[in-house]
């Protein structure tokens, strides 16, 4: 009896075996996508920057000389460069804000929003607090100044600081000084390791050689978009990251300041107001002075405070739900380069500050 040899001229001969060849391919193709997809995290494993969450030398910066006390140096992040700082915006002009607002999905800034308003020259930026509180630092550049504008939320500080050019650029360090957040200067062409830190509330070196040296800042507004929006109508916005949208809308730390529990060690107050309640702190002609938010919408009339500092007259506009302080020369209008934060930060910093507020029952 004659077999009937297989025809491998049959389209059915070949099915079984490109089916298998599919299949091999599609699981090498497979394997190379998840080795693709791991890399980063198994080269993060390998080479992650330094620190280890607990140990501050472990983070290899340069600790010697500090013009603060080292006590109050703590780890925050689990190594240095975690946060995803903004090295060069896309900046957004008022009607393309307008028209992401009109479709309900891509809406970005409203009203109540919070913003660091900066104004240099002729020119004005807003920078929205939603995309700060996952940033912290965006570098960039305004009037044709470089500039770093700085936000911490666990320490409620913002600060503008001027870069020595567009080149210079910062990390954050992944420790704190006084609840308040310390940066590094970062430079590609030399091995990581040695750095000084920096304050971002005081604004100055803290640690290395040169501990003490103050870095140049810029006033700054913490106001609505809605107010700030109202006086600089042709302002620029940066825009957020189309990847970090859901991260954005999780990342409000407001509810964190409703109690008076602190983060780090070492910021227990004894006096003045509670904790974490915000203040502002002003210095002019070596006159220092300080007011609680709450002391400050208690004896604002109509929005507004007044008081005399270092001879120079200062208007308080004060807002409520969302809370905010703006200050001002009260005669020219110009803004005044506030430092704002919570009071166990500013009280651990700033050392013998004796701000008003409300339980002091301090006169205007």
């Amino acid at each position: 009896m004659d077999h009937e040899q297989p025809n491998m001229n049959d389209a059915r001969g070949f099915r079984l075996r490109d089916g298998w060849w599919v299949l091999g391919v599609a699981f090498l193709f497979s394997l190379a996508l998840a080795a693709w997809a791991l890399a980063p995290a198994v080269l993060r494993l390998v080479e992650r920057p330094p620190g280890d969450g607990t140990s501050i030398e472990s983070y290899e910066f340069d600790l010697d000389t500090p013009s603060i006390d080292p006590e109050l140096l703590h780890a925050a992040m689990l190594h240095r460069d975690m946060v995803p700082v903004i090295d060069a915006p896309e900046i957004l002009t008022m009607q393309d804000v307008q028209d992401r607002n009109s479709v309900r999905s891509s809406r970005y800034l409203v009203s109540n929003d919070l913003v660091i308003g900066v104004e240099l020259g002729d020119e004005t930026r807003a920078y929205p607090l939603s995309v700060l509180n996952v940033h912290e630092l965006v570098h960039d550049e305004i009037a044709g100044t470089p500039i770093l504008v700085s936000w911490h939320w666990p320490s409620a500080s913002a600060r503008v600081l001027v870069r020595d050019d567009a080149e210079q650029t910062f990390r954050v360090s992944g420790l704190v000084a006084g609840g308040s957040g310390l940066i590094y200067e970062s430079n590609e062409d030399t091995e990581m390791g040695g750095e000084a830190l920096h304050s971002q509330l005081l604004a100055e070196k803290v640690t290395g050689s040169e501990a003490g040296s103050p870095m140049k800042t810029l006033p700054h507004q913490f106001t609505r978009w809605t107010d700030w929006a109202a006086l600089h109508p042709e302002t620029t916005v940066i825009a957020p990251d189309p990847q970090l949208k859901k991260r954005y809308k999780k990342s409000s730390p407001f509810t964190y300041y409703e109690s008076d529990r602190v983060m780090f060690p070492g910021l227990e107050t004894s006096s003045g107001p509670s904790p974490k309640a915000w203040v502002t702190v002003v210095e002019i002609d070596g006159t220092t002075a300080a007011w609680s938010w709450p002391w400050l919408q208690a004896n604002a009339t109509e929005g507004v405070f007044e008081e005399t500092v270092g001879g120079r007259k200062l208007r308080f506009n004060v807002t409520l739900n969302p809370d905010t302080v703006v200050v001002t020369d009260a005669e020219t209008g110009q803004t005044i380069d506030a430092i704002h934060g919570l009071w166990c930060t500013i009280a651990a910093l700033k050392g013998s500050l004796e701000p008003k507020y409300v339980d002091a029952a301090v006169s205007p």
